[in-house]
């Protein structure tokens, strides 16, 4: 092999235990960064491999299972999948396949390595291949798990209880500002000074909120349950093997909404069918289900933001409802917002694989594969009539309201049903032919000619209904005759069926002289449907040449007892990439007849670039390997540098063209970094072995060129927003707003580009601070510079003990909002550290945080608002992670000998005990938010941390 490759076997795989392929990935590859993004169960993670090559475009690695290339079941853009959407979180390729069915798994990363699959593998490829049978042979295996994770509580965030909220409330008063509210201690305030309180009365009820501490974490969340079971038959002839299984994954979520199920299928047939040809079937079916909560019921949102001096019930155990402050002035509690609001999704995918291998002639084959999948994915939500979500909608709480206000609601009757189906159909077909042969006595070649096409149909259909009655039949309004219906909301279908096609031809050809020097070239032109107007960007050459010199079959290292392989390997190749929403056509989306006139109408929805072509990268690749003492110890190291050219990405432009924005090629991008992998045994005898082993992958990214200046408010955000880039810094480079100090008042006065310090008053700060990109200050990159991870095994007769830490450093998180703009609502709770803000003149000597004006909902400082996007928010994200720790114990042989079932006697059992995220260090300033999932949320609250969570497991092999 003369590329850039890693591989993880089985037997390594088994020692990790995740619940999904991507997870098990975490911290065991170098040069693959694996972020857990959220903790919902399910939920892909964000996969890099060396960097990010794209800015506008996916940046994923293309997966392939059995030598076919997957696609996302759901036609997402890279906004998209940025966002928190059911469908977008759970839209994971590779998700369908059952980490227990996996063989191994192996990582592709230079251009030589990843040339053979074209323009999708601009990212990286990332290489599953699964189990199959052992001929003449017969096995079953059954593997059990049951997990349990635990909820999140308070003492994990830094957020107030009770007394504390009231104390705020009580200082804000004796500040002379303006308290009103209708719960909590404003509340109790306000009904003192309207006379519907005595003092002794007030008092009294003081107390009880001082005391409250409504626990929103337990009453919305619980310990999650999961649970797995995988059996598994293999098998075998001289001329035929089989392997099938059943696995099914559940999950009890942490929030009391969510449920996850997770059902797969595999069946694997290999047989000789004559003398020189072999035909391979591969059957995989899978179905994803699960059941969550509403936008409107978020969980998470609703815990750490609401104050816990609101009760659940009332005095006579009834509901208890107050009007919600943020997200609709309507009655809100929880619990009834949860009763009458749903979210699902499911997905069903089907892939077949057909394999042909046909010696044909003395070193001669032909391989043909042709592979089918089909998936079909849905998500609907609803909110029924007594639902705040109808509410606002409405415009009034069920049931209360005046006859104008009747005649003019959009929603008078129901609630609201939303529903997005997509089924999509892959089919490929290849045919290559392939030949292995000697030359000379010393000299093997071996080459190889193809033809691939590939295409992908995408149905999509988006319902939206309003009216609508679940608890009677799911049934929707229907106005009666003659009844004014203008000013009612229309129900509405949109229908999208894009087509994406492929057509590539290739020829690998590698040669070896005298098993020491390797030489391979590839070469790939890869056609899309997507660029058809030019026809010098229809087809993009895609090609790759590489080398390897194997030192340690040389003379003078032959039979060595200190150095038994010793190699050094360079590569040199050209990889393409498509951003697939991009298209040099203009693009138009067909509407409905105009409400008025009744003619028909359309809308332009993309301008076009005839000049449109595809992105490219170019990559050097130089690596060294290294085993010594019969391989006791082994090192591999790889450096790298990839340039990118011609990015894609959306660029406003002059209105006069009729358009606001085209996509245009107008970015390069340079990544390069160093991949290190070491492995020793620190102790290998027959009876007890220790294996540590270290990865790293360290990257830095940059712009070197952009034709396109990013807006200061995209830089500034805790997450990356596609295409806003700046020059000279990484593509996922995050910067702040340059906080000075405050003022005597207790407001924040921020820096301009000369260092002079403005106020909110001072007429050029928009344009010197709010909006100038060049005073922006650069804080690092979002993504981690270095990452990787430290395992060791540890084996003694029939135990084994695993630990995995996993790592990433040298990136910036932004950390939850906790400077506020005026008075925190009366609903709302509060950053502890509000507690240390700015409230008398001279503070300001002292103290960063804003001061609390005015009142609540009022007297708006904007540079309050970012203070919250300044420097004084930005924390180092490094972290340490004790991401598994297992121990296993395998009954000895003796022992399984004497159990029989059946006419079966057992091959084997273990029993397993494991322990995943007991530890994270991480900067003290998060305060129990997690640093791999703090900012991927779109809220100003963080998002909910990875859980601990502790698993029992069986497997039983006969």
């Amino acid at each position: 092999m003369t590329s850039a490759v890693s591989t993880i076997k089985t037997e390594d795989l088994n020692m990790v235990g995740a619940s999904s392929i991507e997870d098990m990935l975490q911290g065991q590859l170098a040069g693959l960064s694996v972020v857990n993004t959220s903790a919902a169960p399910g939920a892909a993670p964000k996969i890099r491999v060396r960097g990010t090559a794209t800015i506008a475009g996916n940046a994923d690695p293309l997966w392939v299972l059995d030598g076919v290339m997957l696609e996302n079941s759901v036609p997402i853009t890279v906004a998209e999948l940025n966002s928190p959407d059911v469908m977008n979180m759970f839209n994971s390729a590779i998700g369908g396949v059952s980490p227990n069915d996996i063989e191994s798994i192996t990582v592709l990363k230079d251009a030589s390595a990843t040339a053979i699959y074209g323009t999708r593998a601009a990212n990286g490829v990332i290489v599953v291949t699964t189990k199959k049978g052992k001929r003449n042979g017969f096995n079953i295996s059954y593997q059990h798990t049951s997990a349990v994770s635990l909820r999140p509580a308070y003492r994990d965030f830094d957020l107030m209880d009770s007394r504390e909220r009231v104390e705020l409330t009580q200082q804000c008063y004796d500040d002379g500002l303006y308290i009103n509210g209708g719960v909590g201690m404003e509340g109790l305030m306000s009904q003192y000074a309207l006379g519907n309180l005595t003092l002794q009365q007030f008092r009294e009820e003081v107390k009880k909120t001082e005391t409250r501490n409504t626990d929103w974490f337990k009453l919305l969340y619980r310990n999650a349950y999961t649970q797995t079971h995988n059996l598994s038959v293999s098998g075998g002839s001289e001329k035929a093997d089989y392997y099938i299984s059943l696995s099914y994954d559940g999950e009890q979520g942490a929030d009391k909404q969510t449920d996850y199920k997770n059902f797969n299928g595999l069946a694997k047939l290999n047989a000789e069918l004559f003398r020189g040809v072999r035909l391979s079937a591969t059957l995989q079916a899978g179905r994803r289900d699960r059941e969550t909560f509403h936008a409107s019921a978020d969980p998470f949102e609703y815990a750490v933001r609401t104050s816990r001096t609101i009760p659940v019930y009332d005095e006579n155990g009834d509901y208890f409802f107050y009007k919600k402050t943020f997200g609709g002035y309507y009655l809100y509690n929880i619990l009834n917002e949860q009763e009458n609001t749903h979210r699902e999704s499911s997905q069903t995918d089907l892939k077949g694989i057909l394999n042909l291998t046909v010696n044909l002639y003395k070193g001669l084959k032909y391989n043909g594969l042709f592979s089918y999948a089909s998936s079909h994915s849905s998500s609907s939500d609803y909110a029924k009539e007594k639902s705040a979500y109808a509410a606002e909608i409405r415009g009034y709480d069920f049931g209360d309201y005046t006859q104008e206000e009747y005649d003019k609601t959009s929603l008078p009757f129901g609630g609201v049903y939303n529903e997005t189906n997509y089924e999509q159909r892959t089919s490929l077909i290849r045919n290559s032919l392939e030949y292995k042969g000697n030359l000379a006595e010393d000299f093997s070649i071996d080459a190889m000619l193809g033809q691939e096409f590939r295409t992908t149909l995408y149905k999509g259909l988006t319902s939206n209904g309003s009216g609508y009655m679940h608890d009677r039949g799911n049934i929707f309004y229907e106005p009666a005759l003659g009844e004014n219906t203008g000013h009612l909301a229309r129900n509405k279908m949109t229908r999208n069926i894009p087509e994406r096609s492929y057509i590539s031809y290739y020829a690998v050809l590698s040669a070896m002289y005298k098993d020491r020097y390797v030489i391979n070239g590839n070469i790939r032109f890869d056609g899309s449907n997507l660029f058809g107007s030019n026809p010098k960007y229809r087809y993009l050459p895609l090609w790759s040449v590489s080398g390897k010199w194997i030192i340690s079959n040389e003379h003078f290292l032959s039979g060595s007892e200190l150095v038994n392989n010793l190699a050094v390997r360079a590569s040199y190749g050209l990889r393409g990439n498509i951003v697939e929403e991009s298209t040099p056509q203009i693009v138009a989306s067909a509407l409905p007849p105009n409400e008025v006139n009744q003619l028909l109408q359309m809308e332009i929805i993309q301008a076009p670039n005839p000049e449109l072509k595809w992105e490219t990268t170019s990559s050097v690749n130089i690596g060294f390997e290294l085993g010594m003492f019969d391989n006791r110890l082994t090192l591999d190291v790889d450096y790298y540098r990839d340039y990118s050219k011609d990015l894609i990405a959306s660029k406003n432009v002059s209105s006069v063209t009729g358009f606001l924005n085209k996509f245009v090629n107008y970015a390069d991008v340079k990544n390069q970094g160093v991949d290190v992998s070491v492995s020793g045994y620190i102790i290998r005898k027959k009876q007890f072995s220790w294996l540590s082993s270290v990865n790293l992958g360290y990257v830095k990214n940059k712009v070197v060129k952009s034709n396109i200046t990013p807006q200061a408010e995209s830089l500034v955000k805790s997450i990356y927003t596609p295409g806003e880039v700046f020059l000279g810094k990484p593509v996922n480079g995050m910067f702040s707003y340059r906080f000075a100090r405050l003022d005597e008042n207790g407001i924040p006065l921020f820096y301009d580009e000369n260092n002079n310090i403005l106020s909110e008053d001072d007429p050029e700060i928009e344009e010197a601070v709010y909006n100038n990109i060049y005073n922006l200050k650069y804080e690092g990159t979002r993504d981690p510079i270095l990452s990787g991870g430290f395992n060791n095994v540890i084996r003694y007769k029939d135990f084994s003990l695993s630990f995995l830490f996993s790592f990433g450093l040298k990136n910036k998180v932004r950390l939850p909002e906790f400077a506020y703009n005026s008075l925190p609502e009366a609903d709302q709770n509060a950053n502890r550290k509000i507690m240390d803000r700015w409230r008398k003149p001279g503070d300001e000597a002292t103290k960063i945080i804003p001061v609390l004006s005015g009142h609540a909902g009022g007297d708006s400082h904007y540079t309050k608002v970012i203070f919250n996007k300044s420097q004084k928010t930005v924390v180092p994200g490094d972290y340490l992670r004790l991401r598994n720790v297992m121990l296993e114990y395998r009954l000895p042989g003796r022992l399984v000998q004497k159990i029989v079932l059946g006419d079966r006697q057992l091959g084997g059992i273990s029993l397993k005990f494991q322990a995943q995220n007991l530890f994270v260090w991480a900067d003290k300033r998060m305060k129990g938010y997690d640093p791999e999932t703090i900012n991927y949320t779109t809220t100003a609250y963080g998002s909910l941390p990875l859980p601990r969570s502790f698993t029992l497991g069986l497997n039983v092999n006969f």
